[in-house]
């Protein structure tokens, strides 16, 4: 199927082309960095092995992973410009914003939440890991990404792969320190 340097190359400039999307500097830095290296780490494979097969595979997974979860974000962000429409003939501006509930102290106690949240923080997750993680948390009692994101610590995440674990525990480290710091 994408066994042609034609389709690799193809594919990479796709994926370069969702990674642009990213709005984080940092996210869209790191998957840069991780797009850049895996394909490089492959360049050398004869197109018509089974190792090219499965990397070309394994990286148009993980890039449809990282366009849905950006169209997620798309939709959210249409959604909520729908139910907050701005009110331009208002002049008390703090009212409005006051009535708006920020995210940081929003409950979130929904499975789905989680795995939204864990796509977030670890893009080129699948979809069957985000979900298998999700409910591992769950049932340790992580049900809210506000308690995730206080409490959660590296013990807690033996279930995960040790690639996922590591970034998720840098992504939670960052989150943390910019918490620290406002």
């Amino acid at each position: 199927m994408m066994g042609t340097p034609n389709h690799a190359l193809q594919l990479y400039r796709r994926c370069l082309r969702s990674i642009k999307l990213i709005r984080d500097h940092n996210q869209r830095e790191t998957f840069y960095e991780y797009t850049r290296d895996g394909f490089r780490r492959k360049r050398r494979l004869h197109p018509d092995s089974r190792e090219a097969y499965l990397a070309c595979n394994d990286a148009l997974e993980q890039v449809k992973s990282m366009e849905y979860y950006q169209q997620l974000q798309a939709t959210k962000l249409k959604e909520n410009k729908n139910k907050h429409p701005p009110n331009y003939f208002s002049r008390d501006v703090s009212s409005i914003n006051q009535s708006i509930p920020s995210v940081e102290h929003t409950p979130v106690s929904d499975k789905a939440q989680v795995t939204q949240w864990l796509l977030s923080q670890l893009p080129h997750l699948r979809k069957d890991d985000a979900l298998e993680y999700a409910t591992q948390l769950h049932d340790l009692g992580f049900d809210s990404v506000a308690f995730i994101e206080e409490e959660l610590i590296e013990e807690d995440l033996s279930f995960m792969k040790t690639a996922h674990r590591r970034v998720l525990m840098r992504q939670l480290s960052e989150i943390r320190a910019e918490k620290d710091t406002r």
